[in-house]
């Protein structure tokens, strides 16, 4: 009677068991879900080391897609500033704005006016590029880089050869119903709540593009963008609960300094700043050794699927919480109230009670186009 009452196959029992042995194993479904393991977490891995080994293969030649904007014309600034590069491709629509805008008398920014859907001309800029840092709106010209970038440069395996600067809140509009309720300080922003011109799906469109270009890159994806914020330390996290500030200049040198970052490769992530702090004296090695890759995160959603089957919600979403937690109390201003504020209206006039320049939340004048 006992061996007959073994030999019976009971499946809630024989799934609770399967999870409670992963549970205890170091690669368990929890680690795969993204509970055991916060999305803002630090590694343990040495970034000294990770930096240092990086250092040894300095780029020569690196091109800027956007060099003009007001991010690519600081990228391109700080690429020559922290010696990361040796020769600038100032890659450009309009050549009497990079005039203007580019140190015209410093020999090491070479300024190409090409039209990138052009596979000929892009294949002529992109011959001598080591790296590139796409700084443009949308997937214009991607498809046309991948075909065109040499193919030894795709096959490479160590530090990213693209880096596209994309935004935060590119996937907010997909989150499901429960989702965004539950994350309202992400997912009620102005941003995402009006999308003008849909700008966070064609964002989200030029991640998907350059994911399958076959080159290795990097996608970073900044919270707003903010000159007058004060220099500070970036801060990485995964998941898209990021919201706050950056200044410019900060985002440039992150976007520099991911080209000696091996671990940055294939990886997708948000970034925002806080104030007052320096910046890491040995790179990002360490975080970033501890983020999911986006091949990872992938089967990461799989599991996370199969879990809140069998396992209780809260549970399962509990990193999501905890990220979401420690990121909406870095936000600026006072009040703290990223869902109230209305599109073009700072933290501090959200905090005074006074309209944005683009009038009251419900009632915006909304912009038809955006800059870098």
């Amino acid at each position: 009677m006992a061996s007959r009452a073994m030999m019976r196959w009971k499946p809630k029992a024989t799934i609770f068991a399967l999870v409670c042995l992963a549970l205890v194993t170091k690669h368990g479904i929890l680690d795969y879900v993204g509970v055991a393991r916060p999305a803002c977490h630090q590694a343990i891995q040495s970034p000294t080391a990770l930096h240092a080994e990086a250092a040894e293969d300095i780029l020569r030649t690196v091109a800027v897609a956007g060099a003009t904007g007001k991010t690519g014309r600081l990228v391109v600034a700080e690429l020559l500033r922290s010696g990361y590069a040796s020769e600038v491709l100032a890659i450009v629509r309009n050549v009497t704005k990079a005039a203007e805008v580019l140190d015209a008398d410093d020999s090491r920014i070479r300024v190409v006016s090409c039209n990138l859907e052009d596979k000929a001309a892009a294949q002529d800029v992109w011959a001598d590029a080591e790296a590139v840092i796409w700084c443009l709106e949308g997937q214009t010209g991607l498809g046309t880089l991948a075909a065109a970038f040499p193919a030894a440069q795709q096959q490479d395996e160590g530090q990213p050869r693209m880096v596209m600067c994309s935004s935060a809140a590119v996937t907010r509009p997909t989150w499901s119903r429960t989702k965004q309720e539950r994350f309202p300080g992400c997912a009620d922003i102005p941003i995402v709540r009006l999308n003008p011109n849909d700008i966070l799906g064609n964002k989200r469109l030029a991640e998907n593009v350059l994911r399958s270009a076959g080159m290795p890159y990097t996608i970073v994806r900044p919270t707003g963008l903010n000159d007058k914020w004060p220099p500070g330390r970036p801060l990485l996290s995964q998941g898209d609960f990021a919201v706050g500030r950056i200044s410019r200049a900060d985002l440039a040198s992150v976007l520099v300094a991911l080209l000696q970052e091996p671990v940055a490769t294939g990886k997708t992530f948000e970034v925002t700043s806080v104030a007052g702090y320096p910046k890491p004296r040995n790179g990002y090695g360490q975080v970033l050794a501890g983020f999911d890759s986006d091949t990872s995160s992938t089967k990461s959603s799989v599991w996370r699927r199969l879990a809140q089957k069998f396992w209780p919600a809260s549970r399962v979403e509990g990193s999501d919480a905890a990220t979401y937690s420690v990121l909406q109390q870095l936000l600026p201003g006072e009040e703290q109230d990223s869902a109230g504020l209305a599109m073009g209206q700072t933290y501090e006039q959200y905090d005074q009670k006074e309209e944005g320049r683009l009038g009251p939340r419900g009632g915006e004048r909304v912009p038809t186009t955006s800059t870098n």
